[in-house]
C-alpha cells in the first residue's frame, strides 16, 4: 500500500511539473523582456564591453523568478490537476482508497521546496542582483564618460560644454567637423569652437579635448556687450569637467540601498529610520517573505480548487485560478497601503493576503460540509457552459459546404478566439499586477497616486497587447490543436482523406488577420498612448511633481545648427536677443542653402504662430560643416513652407578674414527643406512607421540611424509576427501523441524561447552595425519559418 502511495504521488507531480516549468518560463522570459527594455541603452550599446551586458541580464534573474515562481505553480497545479479530472484519474485515484489528504501532500511538499528555493532568492539573490544593477549603472556612465562623442549626436554630458561631430570613427575615437559650444557667464562670453579633425584623450580621472585646425570665435551672451573676436588657432587641448571622479567614488562607496540588503539587514536598517523610510523598508522586507511562502500558498489553493470542482467545471477553475492570483496581489497592495497611511501596522499588512489566502484554503476544503454554499461553483460553472454552447446553425449552402469540406471550421476558429482572449488576458493580468507591484510604492506616497496608476496602466495596455500577442498566438495555436490532436479529431479528419493542411488553412487566415489588426493598434492608437504613459510614469516616479521640461533644444541639419526654446516653455524677453541655459540634445533633418537678411518695418512677433520658437540662434557653417561663416540670433522665429522665418531683435554676425561683422534686422528668412523644430525629443515608440521612417531618411548620425532603422523594420514585422509563430508551432501540436504530450509541448516552448533570444541577439547585431537592419530584424522570424514548414512537411497529412 506503500507502494501505491509513492507510485501516486510522483504521478501526481509527473502530471503538474511539465506545466509548471512551462509557465515559469513563459511568465520568467515575458517579465525579464519587460525588465530589459528599461535597459536598452546599455543591452544595445557598442560603446559597452559584452560583460557588462551579461552582468546585467544576470542581474535581472532574480526578481523575475523570485515574481514568476508562485504564479508557475499555482497554474501548474490547476491545469495538470484538471486534467486529471478531465481524465477520470482522479476518480480512480479516489477509489484506490486515496484521500483528498494524500493527493494533496505531495503537492504540499512540492510548494514546500519552492518556497525555500524563493526564500533563498529573496534572501540572497534579490539583494546580490539589485547592486549588480546598480555597479552595471554606473560601470555603463563610466564607460560613456570615457567616449563621449557619438557622431550627430549632441554631448551635453561634458560640464560646461555641448559638443556635435558630424561623422568620424567610433573605434578609433576619431572625429571630424566638430563644433563646440560653452558659456562663461562671469564674462558674459560664450566660445564657438569648430574644426576639421579631432579626439578625445582619456586617463583615468580625467579627458582631454585635442582638436586640430581649429577657429575660436567668441561673442558676447547678451549682444552688444562685449568683444566679438574670431581667430584660427591650429591645434588646441583643453580638459573637459566631466563626473567620472564622482562616479568612480560612487562605485567604491559601501553605502547600500534598501533594495540591495537582506532580510537581517534590512531589519537593521529600519530600526535606525524613522517614519516614511521606516515603513518602507518593513514593507519591503514583509513582501519578500510573502513572495517566499507564496508558492506554498498557491500549491494549495490550487489543488483544493480542483478537488472541490467536478469536471463540468474546469472552465471555471482556470478562471478562478487567475480570480484567485489578482485577489492575493490586490490583498498585498491593499494591506501596503493600509501600513503606509499609519491604518495598520506592516505586520499586520503583510498577513492581510496571508489571512485571506487561509481562509480561501479553509473554503473550499470544507465547502461539501458547507450546504448553503455548495452549489455556488456549480451555478457559475454552469453560466460560463452556456456562454460557450453551440447556437442553432442556419441553413448553409452546397457551395459553402463544399468549401468547408466538413470541417467545423466555426469550431476551431471558436477555440482559437477563445484560447487567445484567455491567454491574453491571463498574460496582460501578470504583465499589470508585476508594474503595479513595482510602481505602488510611489502611488501609494502621493495624493491621487492610485488614480495616476490607473491611468498609466490604461495607457500602457496597447503596449502591453503588443509585446504579448505574438506569444499568445503561440499558445493559442499550440493549446487548440493539442486538445484536437487528444481528442482524435486531427486523427479521424486524416482518416476520411482530407489533408492536415486544410486543417490548418483557418489557423493561418486568423494570424494574418491578427496581425493587420496588430499592426492598426500599432499605427494609430501605440504613439499617442506611449507618450501619455511616458508622462504618466514620469510623474508617479517624480511623487506627482510634473518635471521641468524647460531647457535648450540643439538640433543640426546639413550647414546649420540650431539652438532654441520651445515657446511654451520659456517666455522669451523682448529686449534679449541671446540664450542661456541648460542644453538638451537633439538632432533633425533638412538642408539650408542661401541665408538672405531682408529688413521689414513690423518686428512685433507673429499672432497666433504656430510651431514657433524661442530665443533662436542660428549658426551657419561653410566648407561642409568646417568652418563657421554666419550667426543669427533672434527672439523668435518658425518654420513655414521650406523657410525658417526670423522675427523680433535680430543680431547678424558675419565671420570673415578673421573679422567679425555684425548688423541688426528685423527679419531674416533661411532656407530649409524640413522643419528643423519638430522632431525634437521624439521617442521612436512615440512614431508611427511613416514618420519613423521619415527620420531613417533624413538622420545624419550613423548610430541614430541605424538605431531608427532597426526601430522600423521591428514596426514592419508586426504584421507577420503571429503567422510565424503559428508556422512553427503547429508542427508540434500536429504531433502529438498519447505518451509524448507534455515532452512535445515543452519542446516548442524551447523553440518559443530559441527564437526569442534570436530575435534578441539579431537586433543588437544590427545596433552594433554588424549586420544590416533588415537582415537583423527579417532573418530571426525567416529562419524559423522555414524550420516551421519544414516541421510541417513531416506531418502526415
Amino acid at each position: 500500500m506503500k507502494r501505491i502511495g509513492l507510485l501516486i504521488s510522483r504521478y501526481l507531480l509527473s502530471a503538474i511539473l511539465p506545466y509548471f516549468i512551462a509557465s515559469w518560463a513563459l511568465l520568467s522570459v515575458i517579465l525579464f523582456a519587460v525588465q530589459a527594455s528599461r535597459y536598452a541603452d546599455i543591452f544595445f550599446s557598442i560603446h559597452l564591453p559584452a560583460n557588462l551586458v551579461w552582468q546585467l541580464s544576470a542581474a535581472l534573474i532574480p526578481n523575475v523568478i523570485a515574481f514568476t515562481c508562485p504564479m508557475a505553480i499555482l497554474v501548474g497545479t490547476i491545469i495538470g490537476l484538471t486534467k486529471m479530472q478531465g481524465d477520470s484519474e482522479l476518480v480512480a485515484i479516489r477509489a484506490s482508497g486515496v484521500g483528498n489528504l494524500q493527493i494533496a501532500l505531495p503537492i504540499m511538499v512540492l510548494g514546500v521546496l519552492l518556497s525555500g528555493f524563493a526564500f533563498f532568492v529573496n534572501l540572497k539573490g534579490v539583494p546580490f542582483a539589485a547592486g549588480l544593477v546598480r555597479n552595471v549603472a554606473l560601470q555603463t556612465a563610466i564607460k560613456k564618460l570615457e567616449s563621449p562623442i557619438e557622431p550627430g549626436i549632441f554631448n551635453t554630458e561634458v560640464a560646461g560644454y555641448t559638443i556635435f561631430v558630424r561623422g568620424g570613427d567610433i573605434g578609433t575615437g576619431r572625429w571630424k567637423n566638430i563644433f563646440i559650444y560653452s558659456e562663461d557667464k562671469a564674462n558674459n562670453s560664450l566660445r564657438l569652437i569648430t574644426s576639421s579633425d579631432g579626439r578625445v584623450d582619456t586617463t583615468e580621472q580625467a579627458s582631454e579635448l585635442v582638436l586640430e585646425n581649429a577657429s575660436v570665435t567668441t561673442l558676447p551672451i547678451d549682444p552688444g556687450v562685449g568683444k566679438y573676436v574670431t581667430e584660427n588657432i591650429g591645434e588646441i587641448r583643453f580638459a573637459i569637467r566631466t563626473s567620472r571622479g564622482e562616479l568612480i567614488d560612487r562605485l567604491s562607496r559601501s553605502e547600500l540601498t534598501p533594495e540591495e540588503l537582506g532580510l537581517q539587514q534590512l531589519s537593521e536598517y529600519a530600526a535606525s529610520k524613522d517614519g516614511k523610510e521606516r515603513i518602507e523598508a518593513q514593507i519591503l522586507q514583509n513582501r519578500r517573505i510573502v513572495l517566499s511562502i507564496s508558492p506554498l500558498i498557491f500549491c494549495l489553493l490550487g489543488t483544493v480548487i480542483v478537488l472541490r470542482l467536478n469536471r463540468s467545471g474546469r472552465n471555471f477553475g482556470i478562471a478562478l485560478a487567475l480570480t484567485v492570483l489578482v485577489g492575493y496581489y490586490l490583498l498585498a497592495f491593499l494591506g501596503e497601503q493600509l501600513a503606509r497611511t499609519g491604518t495598520i501596522s506592516v505586520t499586520a499588512a503583510s498577513l492581510i493576503p496571508i489571512g485571506g489566502s487561509i481562509i480561501g484554503i479553509i473554503w473550499f476544503a470544507m465547502s461539501r460540509r458547507l450546504r448553503s454554499w455548495s452549489g455556488i461553483g456549480d451555478r457559475i460553472s454552469s453560466i460560463f457552459a452556456r456562454l460557450w454552447e453551440a447556437r442553432p446553425k442556419l441553413p448553409s449552402s452546397n457551395l459553402f459546404v463544399d468549401l468547408t469540406t466538413g470541417l467545423r471550421d466555426f469550431d476551431l476558429l471558436r477555440d482559437l478566439f477563445k484560447n487567445f482572449a484567455l491567454t491574453l488576458f491571463f498574460l496582460i493580468s501578470i504583465f499589470v499586477i508585476f508594474t503595479a507591484f513595482e510602481l505602488w510604492k510611489f502611488a501609494g506616497t502621493i495624493d491621487g497616486g492610485v488614480w495616476l496608476l490607473v491611468k498609466y496602466l490604461i495607457y500602457l495596455t496597447p503596449f502591453m497587447y503588443l509585446q504579448i500577442a505574438p506569444s499568445a498566438a503561440m499558445i493559442a495555436t499550440l493549446a487548440t490543436f493539442t486538445i484536437k490532436s487528444r481528442q482524435n479529431e486531427i486523427v479521424t479528419w486524416i482518416s476520411a482523406g482530407q489533408s492536415v493542411y486544410r486543417l490548418l488553412l483557418p489557423c493561418f487566415l486568423v494570424m494574418l488577420l491578427l496581425g493587420g489588426m496588430n499592426w492598426v493598434i500599432q499605427e494609430r492608437i501605440l504613439p499617442n498612448a506611449n507618450q501619455v504613459q511616458d508622462a504618466t510614469r514620469t510623474l508617479l516616479r517624480n511623487k506627482g511633481v510634473a518635471p521641468s521640461a524647460a531647457g535648450k533644444y540643439w538640433v543640426a541639419t546639413d550647414n546649420n545648427i540650431y539652438s532654441f526654446y520651445l515657446a511654451d516653455e520659456k517666455p522669451a524677453s523682448d529686449n534679449a536677443i541671446g540664450s542661456t541655459g541648460e542644453a538638451s540634445s537633439a538632432t533633425s533633418p533638412g538642408a539650408a542653402n542661401a541665408i538672405t537678411p531682408i529688413s521689414a518695418s513690423d518686428n512685433e512677433r507673429p499672432v497666433g504662430c504656430v510651431g514657433c520658437v524661442r530665443d533662436v540662434t542660428i549658426y551657419s557653417l561653410g566648407d561642409k560643416g568646417q568652418r563657421l561663416q554666419t550667426v543669427y540670433r533672434s527672439n523668435s522665429g518658425s518654420w513655414v513652407s521650406g523657410r525658417v522665418n526670423l522675427t523680433g531683435n535680430i543680431e547678424r554676425s558675419d565671420l570673415e578674414e578673421g573679422k567679425v561683422t555684425k548688423s541688426l534686422v528685423t527679419q531674416a528668412s533661411i532656407e530649409e527643406k524640413d522643419n528643423p523644430f519638430t522632431e525634437v525629443r521624439r521617442k521612436p515608440t512615440h512614431l508611427d512607421s511613416k514618420d519613423l521612417a521619415n527620420q531613417v531618411a533624413t538622420a545624419e548620425a550613423e548610430v541614430e540611424q541605424r538605431s531608427l532603422a532597426v526601430a522600423l523594420e521591428k514596426k514592419q514585422i508586426t504584421l507577420f509576427l503571429p503567422l510565424v509563430m503559428a508556422l512553427f508551432t503547429a508542427p508540434f501540436a500536429l504531433s502529438l501523441s498519447r505518451k509524448g504530450k507534455a515532452a512535445t509541448v515543452g519542446y516548442a516552448v524551447a523553440l518559443w524561447l530559441l527564437f526569442t533570444g534570436t530575435s534578441s541577439v539579431f537586433e543588437q547585431l544590427g545596433l552594433n552595425a554588424s549586420i544590416s537592419p533588415l537582415l537583423a530584424v527579417w532573418a530571426p522570424p525567416a529562419i524559423f519559418a522555414l524550420i516551421g514548414l519544414f516541421l510541417l512537411s513531416r506531418v502526415k497529412t
